[in-house]
């Protein structure tokens, strides 16, 4: 499962990576809020979508280098 994510991202274009990344910094944003109002526990999601976010980060760094090149 996490190999198949991983592939995805990798697979998605700059402006796709750029949409996702903006999805997920929303998503940790709303969860926060829920677990503030204990409206859920789902504290472990926030960690997955913080490593997806530096997934992104590390793949657009890498093909910006590319680019410059």
């Amino acid at each position: 499962m996490q190999k198949e994510r991983i592939q995805k991202i990798k697979a998605m274009k700059v402006a796709d990576l750029e949409k996702e990344r903006g999805v997920l910094v929303a998503g940790i944003l709303g969860l926060r809020v829920d677990i503030a109002n204990h409206k859920t526990g789902g504290i472990h999601k926030i960690k997955q979508m913080k490593r997806d976010i530096a997934r992104i980060n590390t793949i657009l760094a890498m093909r910006k280098e590319n680019d410059d090149k």
